[in-house]
């Protein structure tokens, strides 16, 4: 019974017309003059996600541009099915799904442990010790029974990409538990086509070559590593996989899980994912820990990276609160403080690729995990703006300092909320700005924590559970909220700089944003609470306090690089 990922049509996608159709691989450039397939259209983001990665791998493993030419060339002509086709069945023998023989990203050999049932195969899917102690309250089980071939396919290669920590011995992907995904993004909906989306994430082949593996690794194995026996890691037996060990196309085809669908157990009817028909639906497979273990330092060309403590570079992962432009520094531009780098085909594409003004975009994907449970799937866009390279360092020294304001008056506002709602003015300092004292029950819980019993440990570990998230949940809302106007802000100084004007007007505006969307959320959260609760003198002091930080030399003349009137900088220096 065979199922092969490069020549059956499996991959769901909509066309330009509003059609679903399935295609194989090979056919992502059907009917592109007449009507273009324009995205994925799997049932789950996450598949969507993942199907994105498998194109970009397919397309950069056997039929990467040999130069910047014919990336050019390719992406406004596209090559056509048949020579897509050609070049795909090379590696056709790598990627069937259900054979007797290797099998796309599932363990070579039998593994003799108990099956699972096929849905917990998707990440947010209730772990074993969950189900053990019934605490699957918000992801239920039972939901996902059966899989057709293209929801299996589509689920396996989602697990192995993003792989979070899965218990002792259970792998993480090569870029880590849940890495973030940024790809280059093509702009208006009548220009935009998969092919474009896709073609777009994907390097010049000498290029690709440089950026992390050994070239010379060229057996099929170097690059799929289901074509052979598992490098087990067990602890004091196994060896990790480094970069040097394998081709740099390995990078899309890593696979840290020992998996494999049981095909002994297979019947006809209708997928629980898709709600397609088939005679092939799949309902357990079987797992064992100590899988490929990937140590070293990868760069994968699909994400972004930020400094580790000793100075390495690791994988941006998903964090709670989504993708905003509270990422734009790090994501789209590097952030020079921090280390943070763009992922590289972002990278290159803004310094060599991106011309017109066709606006493309960023798209950034991934889960928010903690170690193994999956808290959020995050998706976001953000705009690439094409400047000229004689005016791109002053545009960008204006846009860093526009979000390093931001975060100031986010951090600004938290702080004035919680001393509003819960600190006491214990005396105001030479700068005007009051010295705030915390509640006394914390301020005795942190000095010493013997007096409270454990259910009153609880009570505090909850409490402060909730509060924080309550803080989160505010530092969301402030980001959201300035986000179009942020956006705005953009354009106008790509504009003013375009037309050689200074952009003081625009930062100043920007500023005025801030500070008002801030006042407004303070004023929201704290002057509507219960009357009985308030503390009026408390509340006004905050509020000061927030409007003069916010005003402050650090916001307005180092980040803003704004003009500040002398009188105003004594206490905002102090």
């Amino acid at each position: 019974m065979e199922f092969n990922l490069v020549t059956e049509r499996w991959i769901p996608v909509l066309r330009r017309d509003g059609e679903e159709d399935m295609l194989a691989p090979w056919q992502v450039t059907d009917g592109y003059d007449s009507n273009p397939v324009v995205s994925l259209n799997s049932p789950r983001a996450d598949f969507n996600g993942a199907l994105m990665q498998f194109l970009i791998g397919l397309l950069q493993t056997v039929a990467a541009p040999q130069d910047e030419d014919e990336w050019e060339d390719f992406f406004e002509d596209p090559p056509g099915p048949e020579i897509l086709k050609e070049k795909f069945l090379e590696v056709s023998h790598a990627f069937e799904l259900l054979g007797n023989g290797p099998r796309f990203m599932q363990d070579i050999e039998e593994l003799d442990v108990e099956p699972l049932s096929v849905g917990s195969l998707l990440i947010d899917a209730p772990g074993e010790n969950t189900l053990k102690n019934n605490l699957d309250h918000f992801v239920k089980r039972g939901l996902v029974n059966v899989m057709c071939p293209p929801c299996c396919a589509a689920a396996i290669f989602t697990l192995q990409t993003n792989a979070p920590s899965g218990g002792a011995g259970h792998r993480t992907s090569l870029r880590g538990g849940g890495p973030l995904t940024t790809l280059v993004k093509s702009g208006s909906s009548g220009e935009g086509t998969l092919w474009r989306d896709v073609w777009l994430n994907v390097l010049e082949e000498d290029v690709f070559l440089r950026r992390c593996g050994n070239p010379e690794k060229k057996d099929d194995a170097d690059i799929f590593p289901w074509l052979v026996k598992t490098r087990t890691s067990e602890k004091g037996k196994g060896s990790g996989i480094t970069p040097e060990d394998v081709h740099p196309a390995y990078m899309f085809w890593a696979m840290p899980r020992r998996i494999r669908l049981d095909i002994d157990d297979m019947e006809d009817g209708t997928c629980n994912l898709c709600g397609g028909t088939s005679g092939k639906l799949v309902r357990s497979y079987k797992t064992k820990n100590y899988g490929n273990h990937y140590q070293g330092h990868w760069r994968h060309p699909l994400s972004p990276y930020y400094r580790g403590r000793k100075g390495e570079l690791l994988p941006v992962h998903g964090q709670p609160g989504g993708v905003t432009y509270r990422h734009w520094l790090g994501l789209v531009q590097e952030d020079r403080e921090s280390g943070k780098e763009p992922a590289y085909v972002v990278h290159a594409f803004r310094l060599k690729r991106q011309q017109g003004d066709r606006g493309f975009r960023l798209h950034a994907f991934g889960y928010d995990m903690d170690k193994m449970k999956a808290r959020c799937w995050y998706e976001g866009t953000m705009p690439l703006i094409l400047l000229p390279d004689k005016l791109r360092h002053t545009y960008e020294r204006s846009v860093e300092g526009m979000v390093r304001a931001a975060y100031v008056v986010a951090k600004n506002l938290s702080a004035s909320v919680k001393h509003a709602l819960f600190y006491k003015v214990k005396e105001i300092d030479k700068a005007g700005y009051p010295v705030w004292e915390a509640p006394r029950q914390v301020e005795k819980k942190i000095k010493d924590k013997t007096i409270f019993n454990q259910l009153d440990d609880k009570f505090w570990q909850d409490a402060e559970r909730e509060f924080y998230t309550a803080l989160s949940q505010l530092d969301d809302k402030f980001w959201q909220d300035t986000e179009s106007e942020f956006y705005t802000a953009l354009a106008a100084i790509k504009s003013s700089l375009e037309n050689g004007r200074d952009s003081l007007e625009i930062r100043k505006q920007w500023h005025r944003t801030l500070c008002r969307v801030a006042e407004e959320i303070f004023d929201f959260l704290v002057c509507n609470g219960p009357v009985e609760e308030a503390d009026p003198r408390r509340i006004v002091f905050a509020r000061r306090e927030l409007a003069g930080r916010n005003n402050s030399k650090k916001v307005k003349i180092d980040m803003l690089d704004l003009p500040v009137h002398e009188k105003k900088t004594r206490k905002e220096e102090a």
